[in-house]
């Protein structure tokens, strides 16, 4: 995390963060966080059945929490 840090001074990092929400910009903290915020991102724009459908359907037991990033 340090040097992710390091190389964006002027950005308001949110350190226990699993993905981040800012207006229309969704980002996330690491390959499987994506995957958990695909899935909000989904749920969010088209309801959380097809959000839980798609996790279903990929075999994904998915992480809904935002703020529980157990790598944080």
């Amino acid at each position: 995390m340090l040097l992710v840090v390091a190389q964006g001074p002027a950005v308001n990092w949110v350190r226990q963060a699993r993905w981040v929400v800012d207006g229309n910009i969704w980002t996330s903290s690491g390959v499987s966080a994506g995957i958990d915020l695909m899935l909000a991102f989904v749920g969010d724009q088209y309801g959380e059945e097809t959000a839980k459908g798609l996790a279903d359907i990929a075999e994904y037991v998915r992480n809904p929490s935002a703020s529980d990033d157990p790598f944080a």
